[in-house]
């Protein structure tokens, strides 16, 4: 007997429409109930149950609980001032509950995560917001819920956001801080909107702790505008302000609280502010580059001659850490050379095309008087390991280029250069050899490499 699957889906659409229809009604009573003037503990238990099925803690499908969402902040909420400090005191109590299971279970969903990790078959890094396990997705899909309804209570009540962070900054409360960093731009966007980012910026980096930085560096992230567009000269004052006023331990000013601005920094401003961020972790340094060159995605290989452009090139962030003058920033040199080593190993970021047009720059800036950076030799060194494609370039172009501008005059550079003669001399490659440099070498140069590097 065949099965007539369109009987089956009409049937299955129809009982949907008609639960859905029950739903409904049942809102509508918890609404009418809600609004009873004279029995607190009934107007009580209503919103209860209507901030409950929003939530999800109790059950209901997604649109009954998108229904229940719409009557807690579009009818009880804006009703009245008693029934508003219900739905906050129950919105408040939701949040709670979450926190105590993610604490109460963060060893479970932490061995859970490391298994689901073990048994992973690419080393891609995951999207630091997606869950690691199904146990974390579960816990995750739930906080989500209750960080929603508390989300929307903030744009209508924005000091709030102080709870919201409090709540969900708390030790090993990891899900539920997840889940509020995943839906963060729920909340800025409307506030930026209504209030302006800068304002908003200042107002809620001024009610957080400095325990719950985190969280505050979440929202400070999802207040920039989305890629194409510059944030605001007066957002990126209040980033800055926010950082004098948020120092480290140390005294030290944290880079994590202008990242979300340097977009819409000047070239120039941000050749400043690079040591800083050399200065930070390494986390914290790649995101600062990610972000410079965000609005750059079509020129990674362009070097522009005008500084007052806002960002920065792929390109221009080689060449720029390359200069860099570690000494007067007060940077050890390891952690200089540290730095454009992270960038170089980043091959997906850092391609070979951008590596050659910053090392191209760099030779032909050599060759109009200016001094190669300290660690240019030893980047072509790294390069020739890791990027074959660029052999032929280095062999034919580079290395000549730079016995032109007499390389074997600064005693490091000129033994850096010897040493990536020698290894592209004999590459066994067809056509790709570093002989027909070498054989470009005055006579006392020459000589002073075959003394080092005899002829097989």
């Amino acid at each position: 007997m065949l099965l007539d699957y369109s009987k089956i889906k009409n049937h299955y659409l129809a009982a949907k429409a008609a639960a859905e229809k029950r739903a409904k009604g049942a809102l509508l009573a918890l609404r009418d109930a809600a609004l009873q003037r004279n029995k607190d503990a009934v107007r009580r238990s209503a919103v209860d149950c209507a901030v409950g099925i929003a939530s999800g803690r109790l059950p209901a499908s997604q649109s009954v609980e998108e229904m229940a969402l719409r009557l807690v902040m579009n009818v009880l909420y804006p009703k009245s001032t008693d029934l508003a400090e219900k739905v906050i005191s129950l919105a408040t109590k939701e949040l709670e509950r979450v926190a105590s299971f993610d604490i109460e279970n963060h060893d479970t969903i932490n061995e859970a995560n490391k298994k689901a990790q073990a048994k992973r078959t690419t080393d891609r890094p995951l999207n630091p917001l997606a869950p690691k396990s199904d146990e974390e997705k579960q816990a995750l899909d739930v906080a989500k819920k209750s960080a929603n309804i508390f989300i929307a209570l903030c744009i209508r009540k924005p000091e709030l956001i102080k709870l919201l962070i409090s709540i969900s900054s708390k030790e090993n409360a990891d899900v539920l801080n997840k889940a509020v960093r995943s839906i963060m731009h729920k909340l800025t966007r409307p506030l930026a909107n209504k209030y302006g980012a800068a304002k908003i910026a200042l107002q809620v980096a001024d009610m957080v702790d400095q325990s719950n930085t985190a969280l505050l560096l979440s929202f400070m992230d999802n207040l920039a505008p989305i890629e194409g567009e510059l944030p605001s000269k007066e957002l990126i004052d209040a980033c800055h302000e926010i950082q004098a006023q948020r120092l480290k331990e140390d005294g030290e000013k944290d880079a994590r609280f202008i990242i979300p601005v340097v977009s819409g920094m000047t070239r120039q401003t941000l050749i400043e502010k690079l040591p800083e961020f050399v200065a930070s972790e390494d986390i914290v340094f790649k995101a600062a580059l990610r972000r410079m060159s965000e609005r750059h995605t079509r020129h990674t290989g362009i070097f522009r001659e005008e500084s007052d452009k806002e960002g920065m090139t792929l390109c221009e962030q080689m060449v720029f850490l390359h200069r860099m003058d570690f000494a007067a920033a007060k940077l050890p040199q390891k952690r200089y050379l540290e730095a454009i080593k992270i960038c170089l190993e980043d091959d997906e970021i850092f391609k070979d095309r951008v590596i050659l047009a910053a090392l191209d720059h760099m030779s032909r800036m050599f060759l109009q008087g200016e001094s190669l950076p300290l660690a240019y030799m030893r980047t072509i060194i790294m390069t020739c390991s890791k990027h074959e494609s660029l052999h032929p370039w280095i062999c034919n172009e580079l290395l000549p280029r730079l016995i032109d501008g007499q390389i074997y005059t600064d005693r490091r550079q000129w033994e850096g250069w010897m040493r990536t003669a020698k290894m592209l001399e004999n590459t066994g490659d067809a056509g790709v050899s570093s002989i027909n440099a070498i054989q470009q070498l005055p006579d006392e140069q020459y000589r002073l490499y075959r003394a080092k590097y005899p002829e097989r």
